[in-house]
């Protein structure tokens, strides 16, 4: 009886235009871009347009019944990645007054020399992003010194400012540390480290290249002499209020550990932040209280300088509450943006008709994605949009969705710091000191990461089937959608 009942309220339901499903979208996707350039916020931004997919809904006649199961569905699906956010914060705090950032920083700092200051730019920001999960922060503390040291010897301004702002990119896109990373993972519904061991295929060729690349433009400022005072205080800073140790970056090894043995995410990263906690105690002369109240809320510094206390200042459990409410928020708008129909109509309809092989559904994507990021300036939306927008679409093309998140970590994420209006380009401009943008250029691994992305499009490489086997052949590869 329910089953009829079902059926009946769903005769009522209106058949949705290809213009229809098009005029959904640009409403949708305007609202939330146009909020988010008026200085509102992502969070409101995605709020809204939940509610414009909502109201599109039940104009649509759709049983409320259909809309909220969507967002449910979307919902649950993202409980792990908030477990994780969860963990990183007490990581992050846990390891900041436990020594273990501090150490990082301190041993990162020591390797700087005249000869390698630009290719070391590049290295240290990103070791720096990938155990703090922070492009933001690796720029604000790494980044400074080395650019306070590429003055002094002589080195252009632009070409180490480009090294420290690439390398810091390294980590966003691939740290599980990242908020960035695990909404990717999140929005596609993919396990983390599949996602990062996705990533690997571009991200580790493209770094290795920019390296090397750094390396050779470097060498000719080798014979400048370092004006090393910002490392020389940082150095110093950092000595007088922690206990600078090798022991200190256990906690990071034991991260690494747990990735490479593919532990899952939640057993492991728990596990990481527990040991964090106490071994912090054990190592720095600071109470269980503390290191608590800091896993909570953040690591609070005052050491007086402030290009330590600029990284030292975050972490804990509150600091990624407005990370895990952009995750709900984002599934509360791809849930209620799927039971429209809309994006079925249009990739069904429109794109899939041309659309027909993996190549060109992976183009599409990167296409779409730097397309959202130009717009709008927020590397963040673009994964929130491609996410629902793309999924089922690989799904019905039998091809893995770690595909489509490697994807967005490659051009939304990546993107960002090449787009001059974008949070992170504005941010790393104002931080640095650079005046203007002109280090873009020189952001070598953001476009070389993309080029790998396209490669493994255009071959085959690095493709996998929904059920984890990898393309082979041509003819598996260029098989058309199922009807």
């Amino acid at each position: 009886m329910n089953s009829d009942a079902a059926k009946k309220e769903r005769k009522g339901e209106r058949n949705l235009s290809v213009g229809g499903a098009a005029l959904i979208l640009l409403v949708v996707f305007a609202t939330i871009i146009l909020t988010i350039r008026a200085g509102v916020g992502t969070n409101m931004a995605l709020l809204l347009g939940a509610f414009e997919a909502m109201i599109a809904c039940l104009l649509l006649r759709k049983p409320w019944q259909d809309v909220q199961n969507p967002i449910i569905e979307f919902m649950s699906g993202t409980l792990v990645v908030i477990i994780i956010l969860i963990d990183v914060g007490v990581m992050v705090g846990a390891w900041i007054i436990g020594g273990t950032v501090p150490s990082l920083m301190y041993y990162g700092l020591k390797l700087i020399t005249p000869a390698l200051v630009v290719p070391m730019a590049f290295l240290l920001c990103a070791v720096m992003s990938i155990f703090t999960g922070t492009s933001f922060g690796s720029i604000a503390t790494m980044g400074i010194a080395v650019t306070g040291v590429a003055i002094g010897i002589g080195v252009p301004m632009p070409l180490v400012a480009g090294a420290v702002v690439a390398g810091a990119h390294v980590g966003d896109k691939m740290s599980p540390m990242s908020d960035s990373t695990n909404l990717c993972s999140g929005v596609t519904g993919v396990d983390l480290y599949e996602h990062i061991g996705a990533m690997m295929h571009t991200t580790v060729p493209a770094a290795i290249i920019s390296l090397v690349i750094y390396f050779i433009m470097g060498m000719k400022y080798a014979s400048g002499e370092a004006a090393d005072e910002n490392v020389q205080l940082m150095l110093h800073t950092l000595a007088q209020n922690f206990d600078i140790s090798i022991f200190a970056l256990l906690p990071a090894v034991l991260m690494i550990v747990i990735a490479v043995l593919k532990i899952p995410a939640v057993l492991g990263l728990t596990s990481c932040a527990i040991f964090s906690i106490f071994y912090a105690v054990l190592l720095q002369d600071v109470s269980l209280m503390d290191v608590m109240q800091t896993a909570l809320n953040g690591y609070i510094s005052d050491t007086g300088v402030d290009l330590v206390d600029g990284i030292l200042n975050r972490g804990g459990i509150n600091s990624m509450m407005g990370t895990v409410g952009m995750i709900i928020l984002a599934c509360m708008m791809g849930g209620a943006l799927q039971a429209t129909g809309a994006l079925s109509v249009i990739m069904d309809k429109v794109l899939l008709r041309k659309m027909n092989t993996p190549k060109s559904l992976v183009i599409i994507s990167m296409i779409y994605n730097y397309l959202i990021l130009a717009v709008s300036g927020n590397q963040m939306l673009g994964a929130v949009m491609s996410g629902p927008t793309f999924s089922e679409s690989y799904d019905k093309m039998n091809i893995h969705r770690k595909v489509l998140s490697r994807c967005m970590g490659d051009t939304a994420i990546n993107g960002s710091a090449l787009i001059p209006w974008s949070v992170a380009t504005v941010y790393a401009v104002g931080v640095l000191g650079t005046g203007d943008a002109s280090f873009i250029p020189y952001e070598f691994f953001c476009y070389i990461v993309p080029i790998f992305t396209l490669v493994s499009a255009c071959t085959g490489w690095a493709m996998w089937h929904s059920d984890g086997t990898r393309f082979h052949g041509r003819k598996k590869y260029s098989s058309k959608v199922s009807a």
